[in-house]
């Protein structure tokens, strides 16, 4: 079992709680951080705030960025330079193809099953560690009218994930996850799904954020939230 911190939502400023976790579950008192962009097709200017950030917490950091084309020694040497691997959001959907076309999927998945680094991200960066989730990637692609959809995920978390579920539109998960017979999990700006020594549970750094469990029973939806652990 690997180590996941899956964050919701919010800005590097209101979720440096659930990042100075995610750093604390890499035990090292300087860790390299390796950021993927892949989802915002590697944004100079995000991954430029990303280091920032994360020198100020002490790491080193590195960025792989897919959309130049790297070849495959660079790729298998960032992965496994790295202590945290953290997924930037964005365009869920454009990521996953990206990662499958240079076998990063595979690679991702294979470093949660050795436990070499801990696997963090949000938004985007954090559909990606469950089987699918509640996706805005048609707005990068249609400039008018669109609509939410599914996007997969690498299926190391055995749940549908929603994040982003307190602002306009995400109640749509709630119908959405009626087409699949799975968990679905609907996450509020600043909280993160984390997973870590066996154990799954949740923390937040907004205690005014919420977090749902939702499953439907003979087409009827269960809901309940979910309690958080302090930080």
């Amino acid at each position: 079992m690997g180590r996941i911190v899956a964050i919701a939502s919010g800005d590097l400023l209101s979720t440096r709680p659930l990042n100075k976790y995610a750093i604390k579950l890499a035990k090292k008192q300087n860790p390299n951080v390796l950021f993927i962009g892949t989802a915002s097709q590697d944004a100079q200017d995000y991954r430029d705030t990303f280091t920032k950030e994360y020198n100020k917490l002490g790491c080193e950091v590195k960025c792989l960025c897919l959309v130049s084309a790297p070849g495959e020694d660079t790729i298998n040497h960032l992965l496994q330079w790295a202590d945290i691997i953290y997924v930037g959001g964005g365009d869920t959907v454009f990521m996953m193809q990206m990662w499958k076309k240079y076998g990063v999927d595979k690679k991702l998945k294979e470093i949660y099953e050795k436990d070499t680094a801990v696997l963090t991200g949000i938004s985007a960066g954090a559909i990606c560690w469950f089987c699918c989730g509640h996706s805005d990637s048609q707005s990068f692609s249609k400039e008018s009218e669109w609509e939410y959809c599914w996007a997969d995920g690498l299926g190391i978390v055995p749940m549908a994930f929603c994040p982003h579920y307190n602002e306009e539109g995400r109640g749509s998960f709630d119908a959405m996850l009626l087409e699949k017979d799975i968990v679905g999990l609907a996450m509020e700006n600043n909280t993160a799904f984390v997973e870590s020594d066996g154990e799954r549970y949740f923390i937040r750094s907004n205690k005014e954020a919420q977090a749902f469990l939702i499953q439907y029973q003979a087409e009827e939806m269960q809901k309940r939230s979910v309690d958080f652990r302090e930080i």
